[in-house]
């Protein structure tokens, strides 16, 4: 939805199934605009809208283990020429180890690794 919140519903009802977990990024502040949410090696993984960062975050806790930045990856004065916007898609693959990531009307799909 947006928020600093994480929610977990159950599969078979749609029912939410638990308090609301609330989540807070390295510098202490709250995740706010979290957005395209997966689940990753038991965590979850959140980019955050209008930035090209990607969290990565214990879902019991809410703590924000890691931020990556990606603003590197397609930088953003070569981006508005082709009419692109912000990093907004990640993917899981078959490989543990490897995640696909794009972004809004971008021609690209960048397969990546969290170190």
């Amino acid at each position: 939805d947006g928020s600093q919140y994480l929610h977990f519903w159950d599969d078979q009802t749609l029912e939410e199934v638990s308090e609301r977990v609330k989540v807070w990024r390295l510098d202490g502040s709250p995740a706010k605009d979290m957005n395209e949410l997966e689940f990753w090696r038991g965590k979850v993984l959140a980019n955050v809208w209008f930035e090209d960062t990607i969290l990565v975050i214990n879902a019991v806790t809410g703590v924000v283990e890691s931020e990556y930045d990606f603003s590197s990856l397609w930088p953003k004065h070569e981006r508005k020429k082709e009419g692109a916007d912000v990093l907004n898609g990640i993917s899981i693959s078959q490989d543990e180890d490897v995640l696909f990531v794009t972004g809004k009307f971008w021609k690209y799909v960048f397969k990546v690794r969290l170190i």
